[in-house]
């Protein structure tokens, strides 16, 4: 069978790569009645981040959650601190999660910059003694490979470290999972920062799924990505590429390329701006190539 015209071939097959520990997409909660991916692509047991909008009801974060259980995968919610009005609603999300089982949650300050309510920041939520009686064990802290637009690069380093101890203290199991980027090399080199500084943190580096390059321009200036657009801009020099829609391949295998083999813990998160399908199904196409690129010559 050739080979599909918008998957390129890895130009290397390691043993152990980036898409083999386990990979993660993200979804918002209205797309969790109709997400159907093949086994193939996204096997049982994958996690399914589900976003957390101010504005957007709760209870439907709850619902999707429990569609998501239900038909086999891990469903992890996000959890914005400023988000929330009051403590009691917290604890009312928590406890609607824990009935219908969510073992896991991604724990994040949201936006805007500023609360007008009781928590400020993830390490509120995380201290919370909501979850205490809750069904949450595993707690994702986010990452941000180019720093934060609004936070200085000491104050991101001081945070993730109270956070992990928090988690520690409260016999959560901690996780990191970071904004996306354009620039393997530089993912990487933070990956490995993290490493030395917490080396038991597993570390999900995120990747945009395919879609077109004005929409991921789009999506990375609201998102405050800024200094590896330029390699993004680089990859789509041209009319033709910048029609063409952007797959993550080449920066898959520059963090590859870039960070140890032998260091395990390594993960890639999706998220699907052109839509879950698209990016299913080029990571489906992908690894095949990638099985049989690895195969006997």
């Amino acid at each position: 069978m050739p080979e599909p015209k918008h998957v390129p071939a890895p130009s290397r097959a390691p043993v152990s790569g980036l898409l083999d520990q386990g990979v993660s997409i993200e979804l918002a909660p209205a797309q969790a009645a109709g997400f159907n991916p093949s086994p193939e692509a996204f096997p049982p047991g994958s996690r399914v981040f589900l976003t957390h909008l101010a504005g957007k009801p709760v209870a439907a974060q709850a619902e999707a959650a429990r569609q998501l259980k239900a038909a086999g995968f891990v469903p992890v919610p996000h959890l914005g601190a400023r988000h929330f009005e009051t403590a009691r609603d917290f604890a009312d999300l928590v406890e609607a999660h824990s009935r219908n089982g969510v073992s896991e949650a991604l724990f994040v300050g949201g936006n805007p910059l500023f609360s007008s309510g009781p928590f400020a920041e993830a390490a509120d939520l995380l201290a919370h003694p909501a979850l205490a009686a809750s069904t949450i064990g595993t707690a994702f802290i986010g990452g941000y490979p180019e720093g934060h637009p609004a936070i200085a690069q000491d104050a991101l380093a001081d945070a993730l470290q109270r956070k992990v101890a928090i988690c520690r203290e409260r016999e959560l199991a901690p996780r990191l999972v970071s904004q996306f980027a354009f620039d393997g090399w530089m993912m990487a080199d933070w990956a490995l920062n993290v490493r030395r500084a917490h080396p038991d943190l597993p570390i999900h580096l995120g990747l945009a799924g395919v879609t077109s390059l004005t929409k991921l321009l789009k999506f990375a200036m609201l998102c405050g990505v800024g200094p590896s657009l330029a390699a993004l801009r680089r990859s789509g020099a041209g009319l033709f590429n910048v029609l063409a829609e952007k797959n993550p391949g080449d920066l898959i295998e520059a963090i590859e390329a870039h960070f140890p083999a032998e260091h395990p813990r390594l993960f890639a998160h999706f998220f699907p701006f052109g839509g879950w399908e698209k990016s299913l199904g080029w990571l489906s196409d992908y690894r095949r190539i990638r099985l049989g690129a690895a195969g006997p010559v």
